[in-house]
């Protein structure tokens, strides 16, 4: 206690400055708890199942076209015949997630749910416990499984077992369990869940569960034990081609606990973060070393007169770092403080519901304690083992200085704090110009003012009815009834094939079910030839296929589509659908059939927006009551694919502003205590007649100059990260110079600013004052 309060009372000789060194330290703290919890936040990602490291994935993959293409999930006949035919595996599951909503009702409540398909084995591999019943009562088909929340919409808090829930308006479904609701960190996600078998009814095809083809099965398996991991993944390699020799599908295999980090690429920001926690880290504790450097001079005359009156060198090394460790934990204290205050406030910018218990799990718990062990010892050292070595006479003698040595470390150190300014912020700009590159890349249509209403009901077999009644309204200009909609089109197959075509060529088609009004209402253009007609039956390819088939010219000539020719009626100029960052794909366009349709795309105009969607709900109620109306426009669910990269430019740009705050007020206590250390020196200069702007000048330049150095380090560091995380994108922006010369003009003029101030205020003291100081 009598150590904190004589450190306490030290701090108020140079109350401005050392409480600036304070604040940069703990500006910079905060900011690295905050990356912490986001990190530990993604981290956590399904690691609450009890079988995590027995737990497996196999998905499939194709090698037959120009490049690789990987699939999530794989055939359905693969779980049951891994299961049957490798020892190391004790169970499967196949899993179909809940793309998207169905109509669940119960006597007068209904809802739309997201209702999975899956084996209920499901239950056995996953720790998704249960409330109420079970996964084995009774039939098996007619079970349904709810999370707590869904069945308290239905049955409030009572037992629902047996109780029955109607699926669609056509499937009676009998509740067998309710689980507990599934953690929000979990990628397995669902309202309900029902039997796999009901697909064979769904798409009328008994051989639907059999299949070694159709790769929309995610497959899950649980080992015996996890070392059987490395003999079950050199197993499932090549296990379609023993059923279909001529399959370019391949299995591969991996640990379901490294799906989200390592499959997804999630362990890329996790990087970028972690790169920049330690930036800002070492920028707040280069800050806070800075000013314990720069007052170097008064401890070490404090440090003499200790060791005159026998104080040992260990007693001094003691006594100093017990003030530095004072002072660094205050510093964790009000960061600590301030990150929980600051909590709501970061998960409400970035979207997430990080929790701060998080933080004090054992693995942050630990790391805090290491840095700031690491930052006392830094902060500590030059004082603690350098001032301590001389002896009494030297210090306390009029000549004695270490002003040059304690120079150069002091500048080294602020063109490093320069440096981590301007790398964050010329990160900020490239991600937000790739963000922005993005969303205004020519897609191939015209995506704006495009609202999709999905065909729930009667409305698919009357979709050509409602597309011709909301035609005659005047906000609705155009519509067209697709299969699916241009970001999602998972409809894809090798069953392509033409004259002069290389048998063992097989690329990945996509196949888009569309109606003779898409390229108006698009805004799509053709190449060469003419688009679908009712009445002409054919086909129409991107020009990404034409480029592939490599023909001179296409009108008039025939594809072989699954056994069926099919007359070319023209080439469609590419439009970018499903994943943004990824090239666009070979595409076959045709008229869809009554199965096919699941969208009605609407072009409206741009006024009277709301009057306008009104007269759809009406126009969808008035055929289809039954079911809620689901509609939105097409522009948000592209934005919906930019989450992640608008995520990541928010928290980096959020980190820059902490990196620049460290900045500020490092350089201004730096400033502060430099302006005091140099007060006579001031006014002698006034006094032999040397100008305020000259003066202010002396202070600027050192920092103007360690802002350009940083800036030529900054740079190819910054271009060297960044270029390696556009490398993840198919379409993506150039890193040009300006983005590095904004940034270091950036970093540099609020750093003079911040210098200028202080130092205009010194140097337009009263010199008498000056000259009187102590």
């Amino acid at each position: 206690m009598k150590n904190i309060l004589f450190t306490l009372r030290k701090l108020k000789k140079n109350k401005a400055s050392n409480s600036l060194g304070i604040a940069a330290l703990v500006v910079g703290l905060v900011c690295v708890m905050y990356i912490f919890l986001w990190i530990a936040d993604e981290v956590r990602h399904d690691r609450f199942h009890a079988n995590l490291d027995r737990i497996f994935v196999v998905h499939a993959y194709l090698e037959g076209g120009p490049e690789k293409i990987t699939f999530g999930g794989c055939p359905p006949a693969v779980s049951t015949a891994i299961e049957a035919e490798i020892p190391e595996v004790e169970k499967t599951c196949r899993y179909i997630p809940a793309y998207s909503e169905m109509l669940v009702t119960s006597g007068s409540k209904r809802f739309m749910e997201g209702v999975a398909f899956a084996d209920y084995s499901l239950f056995d591999i996953f720790s998704f416990p249960f409330i109420h019943g079970g996964s084995n009562s009774g039939d098996a088909e007619n079970q349904v499984i709810l999370t707590e929340s869904a069945a308290q919409r239905y049955f409030g808090k009572s037992n629902p077992v047996g109780e029955i829930l109607q699926l669609n308006n056509k499937l009676d479904l009998m509740v067998s369990g309710v689980i507990q609701d599934i953690p929000s960190h979990s990628t397995i996600d669902f309202d309900m869940v029902i039997p796999l078998e009901h697909l064979r009814m769904y798409y009328s095809n008994d051989n639907y569960l059999s299949t070694w083809y159709n790769n929309s099965f995610r497959t899950f398996g649980l080992l015996n034990r996890p070392e059987a991991f490395e003999a079950v993944a050199s197993s499932v390699t090549n296990r379609i081609q023993q059923e279909m020799p001529e399959s370019t599908n391949f299995l591969r295999a991996y640990l379901f606990k490294d799906g989200y980090l390592y499959e997804r690429n999630h362990i890329r920001n996790i990087r970028i973060f972690g790169i920049i926690a330690i930036l800002v880290l070492v920028s707040a504790i280069l800050n806070f070393i800075n000013l314990a450097t720069a007052k170097s001079s008064k401890q070490a005359k404090e440090t003499g007169l200790r060791k005159t009156i026998g104080a040992s060198r260990w007693n001094v090394v003691r006594i100093i770092y017990s003030e530095v460790a004072i002072i660094g934990a205050l510093a964790f204290v009000l960061a600590l403080l301030l990150a929980i205050v600051g909590l709501p406030l970061f998960n409400n910018t970035i979207g997430k519901h990080i929790d701060l218990s998080t933080l004090f799990a054992w693995i942050p718990i630990s790391i805090l304690v290491g840095v700031y062990v690491l930052t006392v010892f830094l902060a500590g050292s030059y004082p603690a083992f350098f001032l301590s070595s001389f002896s009494p006479i030297q210090t306390l003698s009029s000549n004695y200085q270490t002003t040059k040595g304690r120079g150069i470390f002091r500048n080294s150190m602020v063109v490093m704090m320069f440096a981590v300014s301007i790398v964050l912020l010329s990160s900020t700009l490239i991600i937000g110009k790739q963000t922005e590159y993005m969303q205004q890349m020519e897609l191939g249509f015209e995506k704006d003012q495009l609202l999709y209403v999905k065909l729930q009901g009667k409305l698919g077999k009357h979709a050509e009815t409602l597309r011709e009644e909301l035609k005659r309204s005047s906000g609705v200009l155009s519509g067209s009834v697709v299969s699916n909609l241009p970001n999602s089109i998972g409809n894809n197959g090798e069953g392509w094939s033409w004259e002069g075509k290389d048998p063992m060529f097989k690329p990945l088609v996509t196949n888009w079910r569309t109606d003779e009004h898409m390229l108006e209402t698009f805004g799509a253009t053709m190449a060469e030839g003419d688009y679908l007609r009712e009445q002409r039956q054919g086909i129409v390819i991107n020009k990404t296929f034409a480029r592939m088939i490599g023909w001179d010219s296409f009108v008039g000539r025939t594809l072989s589509g699954y056994g069926t020719e099919y007359p070319i009626l023209g080439v469609m100029n590419d439009m970018h659908f499903n994943e943004l960052s990824e090239s666009v794909e070979p595409m076959a366009i045709s008229l869809g059939e009554s199965w096919s349709q699941n969208y009605l795309v609407l072009k409206v105009a741009t006024t009277d927006v709301k009057e306008t969607i009104d007269n759809i709900i009406v126009a969808c109620e008035k055929i289809e009551p039954a079911f809620p109306v689901d509609y939105a426009f097409l522009d948000d669910e592209y934005n919906r694919q930019l989450k992640s990269e608008i995520v990541l430019g928010k928290l980096v740009g959020i980190f820059s502003v902490f990196t620049v705050i460290v900045l500020c007020l490092g350089l201004l206590g730096l400033v502060l205590f430099l302006t005091e250390q140099k007060i006579k020196e001031i006014g002698i200069r006034k006094c032999l007649g040397e100008s305020v702007p000259s003066i202010v000048g002396r202070f600027v330049k050192p920092f103007l100059i360690s802002g350009c150095l940083a800036g030529l380090v900054a740079s190819p560091i910054t271009w060297m990260v960044m270029n390696r995380w556009l490398e993840g994108y198919a379409f993506r922006t150039q890193i040009t110079v300006w983005v590095f010369l904004v940034s270091g003009l950036i970093a540099v003029s609020i750093a003079v600013i911040t210098v200028l101030w202080q130092s205009w205020r010194a140097a337009t003291r009263n010199p008498v004052e000056a000259l009187r100081y102590e």
